[in-house]
């Protein structure tokens, strides 16, 4: 049975509803147009009054860590210095939009260099990738004080945190130090990070740390580098432990400020070991004229059908979460604007420190590897550096502790020479 209810007894119940709503008072004292101007106010003053200036932590792409911005503040200018010393000057200015914003509006030749998408400092070989840096220009102000003002990219979202430089420091000074630190600290390419009793291995790459974890997955470490050690992104929480940084030492413990049981520790591993454990990158003019006579082989089909190799990585490389990690000779091969990607699988057993044996098994290849073996013959690349039965090398290197170069000199054929590279290397037949 279909209730009518009589319009009468509607109102009514409407009329007690509102009757009985409690008043609202107004939660602040002055409107939201004034609220927003005085935030803009107080931003301008406290950008202005430090006089020294503010040391940016400025980040884009996590995976290349942070970098330091020196900015003085004076007026709607901007005087802003990196860490090469490049100084430029530029307009800047706050405005309201859903909070504070600060836009650094004007080309600035310094600041606008880490939002260029055509920088190819920062790209994986050198050639523009549409990202550089991937660093914002608008940035939404999240907090101030006297101490910091936090801010987060109105485009990329990154956490960018001013501190202000301490009175009677001068630019020069602050970006000394720092690059010392950075120098210091960057002198290894293994690290331990030590808490309490548990161990995890990590590496470094750029101004990111690449961790181990306890489930044996990998993550990113971002931090910045500062005169006192490397300020992380954001807080790692590890064994109940929270940790912040790392401060610089000339021991060989990097201390967390906040926890005297916590440390990164710089770890020189056997040259095997360090082989085994990072990347490295092949060239056609670090291998013997024996090596060099392999490769030519599929050079020619390279030239021949108009591909070209984009680089060739020996070690434990991920092309995509699809196959995960695999040791061995990994590629990219070039067709038109199309790249491919493969990997021929390499086991290898260290021998002592400085020795390593690597044994081909192309029956676990990860796709695509087939294909480049039967039509560019990649089972020519790969036989210098590893056959079915095995080749034994002995390793040699430019440092011990940071190695630049690694080269592999074959025990039963000491003409079949490799030598390997930290740096990327693009266009791998070229070079």
């Amino acid at each position: 049975m279909r209730k009518i209810f009589p319009l009468w007894l509607i109102a009514l119940a409407a009329l007690l509803v509102t009757a009985c709503t409690p008043e609202v008072e107004d939660k602040f004292d002055q409107s939201s147009a004034k609220r927003a101007e005085e935030s803009i106010t107080q931003t301008q003053q406290l950008l202005t009054s430090n006089k020294a200036g503010w040391v940016m932590h400025y980040y884009g792409r996590l995976d290349l860590g942070g970098y330091n911005l020196l900015c003085q503040f004076d007026g709607d200018k901007v005087t802003i210095s990196d860490e090469d010393s490049k100084t430029a000057t530029s307009h800047y200015k706050l405005e309201q939009s859903a909070g504070t914003v600060l836009s650094f509006d004007e080309y600035n030749e310094v600041f606008h260099y880490y939002s260029d998408p055509a920088v190819t400092d920062f790209s994986t070989d050198g050639k523009p990738d549409g990202k550089g840096f991937n660093g914002d220009l608008e940035f939404r102000v999240i907090s101030t004080s006297a101490d910091s003002i936090v801010m987060e990219g109105k485009k990329h979202g990154d956490r960018i945190v001013m501190v202000p430089l301490e009175a009677g420091s001068s630019w020069k000074d602050y970006m000394n130090k720092t690059l010392a630190v950075r120098d210091s600290m960057a002198d290894y390419n293994n690290f331990a990070i030590v808490v309490d009793r548990d161990t995890l291995p990590a590496t470094l790459d750029q101004r990111c740390l690449t961790v181990t974890g306890k489930d044996g997955k990998d993550f990113s470490v971002p931090f910045v580098v500062t005169p006192k050690g490397y300020s992380l992104y954001e807080p790692l929480d590890i064994n109940g432990k929270t940790i912040k940084a790392f401060n610089y030492s000339s021991s060989s413990e990097w201390k967390d400020p906040d926890n005297a049981n916590v440390a990164l520790v710089p770890v020189i591993y056997p040259l095997n070991k360090q082989l085994v454990t990072n990347l490295w990158y092949f060239k056609y003019s670090g291998l013997s004229e024996r090596a060099q006579a392999f490769w030519d082989i599929s050079y020619e089909l390279q030239e021949k059908y108009k591909e070209d190799t984009r680089y060739l990585i020996l070690g434990n490389y991920e092309m995509n979460w699809l196959y995960g990690k695999t040791y061995g000779l990994s590629f990219s091969h070039v067709y038109g604007n199309t790249h491919y990607e493969g990997t021929l699988t390499i086991d290898y057993e260290l021998i002592g420190n400085d020795e390593v044996k690597m044994t081909y098994v192309p029956q676990r290849n990860v796709p695509n590897a087939s294909w480049y073996i039967r039509n560019y013959r990649y089972d020519a690349i790969i036989y210098p550096i590893a056959t079915e039965k095995g080749r034994t090398f002995k390793l040699s290197c430019d440092n011990p502790r940071h190695p630049a170069e690694i080269t592999m000199t074959d025990v039963d054929d000491p003409t079949n020479v490799i030598t390997v590279y930290q740096d990327f290397v693009s266009w791998p037949f070229y070079y």
